[in-house]
C-alpha cells in the first residue's frame, strides 16, 4: 500500500523549525544556548518523528495529536526563548497552518483562540529582559494568527469543493459511458439480430423450399432469392463490423475512408454531400479514429436534426501538428444550441487529445461542427 504524503503544513514546520535553531545558533545570544531551549527542540525533533510514524499508520487522530501537543511544545518554545520578547512567536503561524486538518471550522477557530489565551499568557507573565508590553503590536500578532487560519481555511475549503465536485462528475460520466455502453450494445445486439432473421433464416428457408420443389423454375426462383438475400446478409455484416471499427481507415487513410464513409451516407440519406479533404500529412491512428468518429456523430446529427437540409459540406485539413474537421449543413439551424449526448461525445474525444470542438448556428443558415486535434508524429 502507498504510504501518504507528508503534508505541506508539515515540511512548513520542519523547514522553520530547521530555519529558528540555525537562527538560535547563530544570533551569539547566550541566553538561547540554555538546557530548556535545547530540550524543547528536542522534544519538538520527537514529537515530528512520532507524528510522521502515526501518519503512516493513518491513525485517525493524529490532527487532534498534532494540535495538543504542539500548542503545548510552541507555548513553552515561546516562553523559555524570552516569552514576551522573544523572537520565535511566529511559531504559532504554523499552528495556524495545521489548524484545517481538524475538519470543522468550529475546530480551527477554537484551537486558535486556545494558543491566543496562552500565547496572552506568556506574553503578560514571562518577560526576564524586561521588554515593554506594547498591546497593539500583541493585537497585531493574534490578528496575524487568525488571518492564516482563514485563508488557510478556505483554501482548503475551495480545495475540497473542487474535489468533490471533480468526484461527482466523474461519476456522473462514468454513468453516461455505461448508458452509452448498454445502449451500443442493445444496438448490436438488434443489428444482429435483424441480419439473422434476414440475411441466415429467411435465405435457408428458401433452399428448403426450393429442395421440396418438384418444378425447376421453381426452385431457381427460391435459389436465386436466397443467393440475393444472402448478398444483402453480406453487405449488412460488413455494415456492423465496419460501425465496430472502421477497416477503412487502415485500407485508405484517413481522407479516403471519410469520403467513402461521406459517399456511403450521402447515397443513404439522399442529402447532396461535397467532401473536401487532404491527403498528407498522416496523423497517427487514434488521433484519425477520433477525426472518423466525430464525423458519423456529426452526419448522424445532421440526419436527425437538420431540417430541410439539401447539402452537406465536409472538409477535413491536415497540417503538421494538427486536423481539422468541419460538416456544414444547410437545414433550418437551431437556437440555443442543444448539448445532447451526441455533441459530448464529440466534444469528449476533441478534448481527449487537448482539441476543441466548436458548434455554430443560426435559425435559417444550418450548423456547422468544427473539430480541430492536435496531434504529435511519432517519434517526438
Amino acid at each position: 500500500m502507498r504510504k501518504p504524503a507528508v503534508p505541506v503544513e508539515n515540511v512548513a514546520e520542519m523547514i522553520w523549525g530547521a530555519l529558528l535553531v540555525i537562527y538560535l545558533l547563530g544570533s551569539g545570544r547566550p541566553e538561547y544556548r540554555t538546557w530548556p531551549v535545547a530540550l524543547i527542540f528536542g522534544l519538538s525533533a520527537a514529537a515530528a518523528l512520532l507524528e510522521l510514524c502515526l501518519r503512516r499508520r493513518q491513525w485517525q487522530f493524529v490532527a487532534h495529536f498534532d494540535a495538543a501537543v504542539w500548542t503545548v511544545l510552541l507555548s513553552a518554545m515561546v516562553a523559555v526563548t524570552g516569552g514576551r520578547s522573544s523572537e520565535a512567536w511566529p511559531a504559532y503561524i504554523m499552528m495556524s497552518l495545521t489548524a484545517p486538518s481538524l475538519g470543522r471550522p468550529a475546530l480551527h477557530y477554537g484551537l486558535m483562540a486556545v494558543n491566543s489565551a496562552i500565547y496572552i499568557g506568556v506574553y503578560a507573565a514571562v518577560n526576564p529582559y524586561l521588554a515593554p508590553a506594547v498591546p497593539a503590536l500583541l493585537l497585531l500578532r493574534i490578528g496575524l494568527f487568525f488571518l492564516v487560519t482563514y485563508v488557510v481555511d478556505r483554501s482548503m475549503a475551495r480545495e475540497r469543493a473542487a474535489q468533490a465536485a471533480a468526484v461527482q462528475a466523474s461519476r456522473d460520466r462514468v454513468g453516461e459511458l455505461v448508458s452509452a455502453r448498454d445502449a451500443e450494445r442493445r444496438r448490436i445486439a438488434g443489428d444482429l439480430h435483424d441480419w439473422l432473421g434476414a440475411g441466415l433464416v429467411a435465405p435457408v428457408r428458401k433452399l428448403e423450399l426450393a429442395l421440396r420443389t418438384p418444378a425447376p423454375d421453381a426452385a431457381r426462383a427460391f435459389t436465386q432469392e436466397s443467393i440475393d438475400a444472402l448478398r444483402g446478409a453480406h453487405d449488412e455484416l460488413r455494415r456492423i463490423m465496419e460501425a465496430l471499427h472502421p477497416h477503412l481507415l487502415e485500407q485508405l487513410g484517413p481522407c479516403g475512408a471519410l469520403r467513402e464513409y461521406c459517399t456511403t451516407w450521402s447515397g443513404e440519406h439522399g442529402v447532396a454531400l461535397d467532401f473536401q479533404g487532404d491527403t498528407a500529412p498522416a496523423p497517427p491512428p487514434d488521433v484519425a479514429l477520433a477525426a472518423y468518429r466525430i464525423l458519423q456523430e456529426a452526419l448522424n446529427n445532421a440526419a436527425r436534426h437538420a431540417r430541410g437540409a439539401t447539402c452537406v459540406q465536409v472538409a477535413l485539413r491536415l497540417r503538421e501538428g494538427y486536423l481539422t474537421l468541419a460538416v456544414a449543413d444547410d437545414g433550418a439551424g437551431m437556437h440555443p444550441i442543444r448539448k445532447g449526448r451526441g455533441l459530448r461525445g464529440m466534444q469528449e474525444r476533441a478534448e481527449a487529445f487537448g482539441g476543441t470542438l466548436q458548434v455554430t448556428s443560426r435559425p435559417g443558415h444550418g450548423t456547422t461542427v468544427t473539430a480541430t486535434i492536435p496531434w504529435t508524429a511519432p517519434g517526438e
